[in-house]
């Protein structure tokens, strides 16, 4: 079922890329194309751009003139440069002139000894020693990114007036990797000239020596008030400018240009990433689909930048990224879908499995995602089959666990020798060694043979621990125990495996989690940043929240039974040991169970515990946690059982920068005398201790 989903999901993404191919590079391009340009815009302004050599650019100031007194004085700066024998005259911007009118009388200067270069589509392009075509038309959002470098102009090709310079320069050599076929150059950033305002060099006081062999630009737009085009890098610019800085890129070699081979990739790179989506997220979860998308897309904006900044291509990748990042939401929801499936799913089968119906079960399991709490959930289904005597359905279980879980099955290959004073075996369990003794026996490391699972094998020599009157009772107490945490089925609490009886010892297989009890982190020199310290114990909160659902109070919440693994950052409950169905037609009230000093009043005092019993131990478990210390303390158990059912612990806030007020509240109201008092479930109390940690520190 699994395999038919990710078969459709990846038929969705596909036809769903197909179709932006379609939209994106067709009638909807005008609408994407900005993606491109957008890219391309991040990366010019750091495109490493170098001004025209020994050139200067003289601006008549227009303000006031009549065209006629503009042309008379561009007449006057002609003659002067013609005199001083500049290397070449640039008129990029020259006023209009009618096709009947006459020539100005300082036009036959253009003809001179001076190189000068006009627009070929001004009337004095018949009289200049040059002449190229200078068109300066910006993209749709007016931006200028290109320029044409052979233009079709009455009948014949015409150079740009860039171009036209640099081709009549003697010592000028083609940059190689311009082609015949590369009719585009494109536009960066602008390198500023030295900028001279017409009146100074006019004046009677100006060095005009200065101008001699240098290439000069003359028009009649100063700087930004004569502004015509905006580059890429957001500068504004004037037509002497755009030409000063193309015509520095043609003789400098530094022309980004976008050969047709970069072409034919821009064509490739957006199919190659549909099929690469279509093949590679549908089957993916929702967190590995953000990671893949996120190095997918920042890669190819990398490439974008890096043949730009490096090889000067302009290789447009935008809108092959929004395609890419299109079938990664997609593709997100998809497994959002059937994230929610498994979910409900999982929860079906449980409820199958718990009542007896195991058929539906493992139907409902095999529909889910691969996860340690179903692994968990299908070896209880496994044990339920044997004991229904049908071991071939058993065995068809855990061939379903090999078969999925592959090499994520715990594999930890253990010893069959167990120390001195550990059993072997117990069981079928192979023993491996001690982890640990708690309040009802020792905790040991065991292996299942039958799957090659770790599990923690806790152990009770209940022939050894009571008397013969006694001995049935806690022998009942024991499985009742195992059959109350079996029943509990949480992200953060060990789960119950199995539970059985040999060689005098009663022994609980319990998920094996590699971790340490935050027992570790209430010493006042290690304590956990309070913000960590809140949400853990929010999590814990959720889980006796469920467990309290489901009728299971823990009755000895402390930090030792609180084990979290720092590697995966996941917290479990652990020794449901003392936890016990809450019916009273088989249980005594009044026996005191727990660790005396995170006991709630009520558990003190005998009286009947409920779920806001655990809240209170979470309360001063909170407490050792944020200041590494109980809140009641004394020397002998009276005088705690006075502190705990009758003082208020000192305000946290006081003793340790960073804790908010607010956690004050929120530990004044779990640590209340009376069970009324407190928090109304562990689902309230994790919500005050998750908006107590945004504020934590």
């Amino acid at each position: 079922m699994n395999q038919r989903k990710e078969h459709r999901d990846r038929l969705v993404v596909l036809g769903f890329v197909s179709i932006l191919l379609v939209l994106i590079y067709g009638p909807a391009a005008p609408w994407f194309i900005a993606a491109d340009r957008f890219v391309y815009d991040k990366f010019a302004t750091s495109v490493r751009s170098s001004p025209l050599e020994n050139a200067v650019i003289v601006s008549i100031n227009p303000a006031r003139k009549t065209r006629d007194e503009v042309l008379s004085e561009y007449g006057n700066l002609v003659e002067l440069f013609n005199n001083q024998r500049v290397k070449r005259l640039v008129l990029a911007d020259l006023p209009e002139i009618g096709p009947t009118e006459e020539l100005p009388g300082w036009s036959t200067l253009l003809s001179g000894a001076t190189p000068v270069f006009v627009p070929s589509d001004h009337r004095l392009a018949d009289v200049a020693i040059g002449a190229g075509v200078l068109r300066l038309r910006p993209d749709s959002d007016g931006i200028l990114r290109e320029s044409i470098m052979w233009q079709l102009q009455g009948g014949t090709m015409s150079p740009s007036l860039p171009l036209a310079v640099a081709l009549a320069a003697s010592d000028y050599s083609a940059d190689p990797r311009v082609s015949v076929a590369d009719t585009k150059i494109f536009l960066t950033n602008y390198a500023p000239i030295d900028h001279l305002d017409a009146n100074d060099v006019l004046s009677a006081g100006f060095n005009v020596s200065v101008f001699d062999g240098k290439t000069v630009l003359l028009d009649a737009a100063p700087q930004l008030i004569g502004a015509d085009a905006v580059l890429p890098s957001g500068q504004f610019v004037t037509p002497s400018e755009v030409t000063a800085q193309l015509l520095a890129d043609v003789e400098q070699g530094q022309t980004v240009i976008a050969p047709a081979w970069l072409r034919a990739i821009e064509w490739l790179a957006p199919a190659l990433l549909a099929i690469v989506a279509a093949l590679f997220l549908p089957s993916r979860n929702r967190r590995d689909i953000l990671l893949l998308a996120t190095i997918v897309i920042l890669s190819v904006i990398l490439i974008e930048g890096l043949f730009l900044l490096i090889g000067r291509l302009r290789l447009d990748l935008g809108r092959a990224a929004i395609i890419f990042l299109g079938a990664s939401i997609l593709s997100w929801w998809l497994a959002g879908e059937v994230k929610k499936a498994a979910v409900f799913a999982f929860k079906r089968g449980s409820d199958f499995l718990s009542a007896g119906r195991l058929e539906p079960a493992f139907a409902e399991f095999r529909r889910c995602e691969v996860t340690e709490p179903l692994a968990s959930a299908m070896y209880k289904l496994s044990l339920a089959f044997e004991e229904q005597a049908k071991p071939e359905r058993a065995e068809a279980v855990i061939q379903w666990m090999k078969n999925t879980q592959g090499a994520t099955q715990t594999t930890n290959n253990f010893s069959l020798g167990g120390r001195k004073g550990t059993p072997q075996r117990l069981g079928r369990y192979v023993i491996e060694r001690k982890l640990g003794q708690g309040a009802m026996g020792a905790v040991y490391l065991a292996r299942d043979p039958r799957i090659n699972r770790a599990v923690a094998l806790k152990l009770i020599p209940i022939e050894k621990e009571f008397e013969d009157e006694e001995l049935e009772e806690a022998r009942l107490r024991f499985f009742r125990e195992a059959e109350s945490a079996g029943r509990l089925t949480h992200p953060n609490i060990i789960t119950v495996y199995d539970c059985g009886e040999d060689k005098q010892l009663a022994y609980i297989a319990m998920e094996y989690l590699q971790s340490v009890p935050l027992t570790q982190f209430t010493d006042p020199k290690k304590l956990l940043a309070p913000n960590k310290a809140l949400e853990l114990c929010a999590r814990t909160a959720d889980a006796l929240d469920y467990a309290h659902n489901q009728g299971v109070i823990h009755r000895d919440i402390k930090p030792a039974n609180l084990l979290y693994s720092l590697r995966q950052d996941l917290l479990k409950i652990s020794d449901f040991g003392v936890a016990r169905l809450t019916d009273n037609n088989r249980t005594k009230t009044g026996i005191v169970l727990g660790t005396p000093m995170y006991m709630a009043p009520e558990q003190l005092t005998a009286d009947i515990l409920t779920g806001h019993s655990d809240l209170f131990s979470l309360g001063v478990t909170l407490y050792e946690l944020l200041v590494g210390e109980v809140p009641f303390k004394a020397t002998n158990i009276a005088v705690l059982m006075t502190k705990i059912t009758t003082a208020d612990p000192a305000p946290v806030s006081n003793r340790r920068p960073g804790v908010p007020p607010s956690v004050d509240t929120v530990l004044f109201k779990a640590l209340a005398k009376r069970p009324e008092d407190r928090f109304s479930n562990g689902g309230e109390m994790a919500i005050a201790l998750r908006n107590c940690a945004r504020y934590a520190s």
